[in-house]
């Protein structure tokens, strides 16, 4: 199978909204296309964000990663918050979810970042080995907080 992977911009990114819409269902959401379609609208029409997404030779797109970009103050460089990576349940095992990473990790290179920071689900075992497999170490010398405000 040929993939392609592509950097989203205003005029594509609506090629993205359903894919977004199964990722946010997978993790307990409800459907809503419409509020997905708004969001990613409104963070590609303001630059917050890199959406870069998998679509076979006939246009189907078949997973997508969203990049947020953030500081860190004490490597004086950019850093890439790797919030969602989803590929679509019939394009599993082509190797998409890979290919995604890696077109994250040279963005992030072009970008000159100081790296890729993700989390995922306790329970998200085959994410988890596609992860460290890819290179990602886990933090076991910090703790994350969360504030809900």
């Amino acid at each position: 199978m040929i993939i392609e992977i592509l950097q989203a911009d205003t005029q594509t990114i609506l090629k993205v909204v359903e894919c977004f819409d199964l990722y946010r269902q997978f993790y307990g959401q409800e459907s809503d296309c419409k509020a997905c379609e708004a969001f990613l609208s409104e963070r590609q029409d303001s630059s917050e964000s890199v959406v870069l997404y998998a679509q076979n030779k006939d246009g189907d797109v078949l997973g997508f990663t969203q990049l947020y970009p953030t500081f860190s103050s004490l490597s004086l460089r950019r850093d890439l918050i790797l919030n969602d990576l989803y590929v679509h349940e019939k394009a599993r095992g082509q190797g998409v979810a890979r290919k995604l990473l890696t077109a994250a990790r040279d963005h992030g290179k072009k970008m000159n970042s100081k790296g890729l920071l993700l989390e995922t689900d306790i329970l998200n075992a085959k994410a988890q080995s596609l992860y460290e497999s890819f290179g990602f170490e886990r933090e076991t010398d910090h703790y994350f907080y969360y504030l809900t405000i």
